[in-house]
């Protein structure tokens, strides 16, 4: 059985060779089909006798009129404000990058991390990867915070406009 899609494609008449002699193959010996095609043919026509809808030429014209009269908004410094928070970002960035690079280099103390004696798996645990797990999982924290929290409330509440 043809698709709804290849039926409609021979009522346009724009269906290949293939698809036409398969039609009539099955539109010979399939009653069923038949039926179906019929029903799907009178669908077509209804259609093809529907007018087609135009609004007015004034409704026209008085929209292209609006349009291109309408003033040029300019921006305001709230538009500005994701490129203000990326070079903030940036800049804290980089000067906490150059802030340990200045206090890391000319610091020669090593910081003991006290032991404890009673407990083994303690000892066998390192401390140092839970410090930089802990972290981690503070700065995923802290960035779903603000997610939800500034970036979210600030662009549900952006208004589109077309430019």
């Amino acid at each position: 059985m043809l698709t709804d899609e290849q039926i409609f494609d021979v009522l346009d008449g724009c269906a290949s060779k293939e698809l036409l002699a398969q039609h009539q193959n099955l539109f010979s010996e399939s009653a069923e089909y038949k039926v179906y095609f019929e029903e799907l043919e009178a669908v077509h026509f209804d259609l093809i006798d529907l007018p087609i809808e135009k609004p007015s030429v004034q409704f026209t014209e008085n929209l292209l009129a609006t349009v291109a009269h309408a003033p040029i908004k300019k921006k305001s410094w709230s538009s500005q404000l994701t490129w203000m928070f990326l070079l903030l970002m940036t800049a804290s960035f980089v000067g906490t990058i150059s802030l340990m690079l200045f206090y890391f280099s000319s610091s020669h103390s090593v910081i003991e991390i006290p032991r404890v004696y009673d407990l083994e798996v303690i000892n066998n645990f390192s401390i140092d990867i839970l410090v930089k797990l802990m972290i981690l999982v503070n700065l995923v924290v802290l960035l779903a915070i603000f997610d939800k929290k500034v970036l979210k409330p600030y662009f549900l509440n952006k208004n589109m406009r077309l430019s």
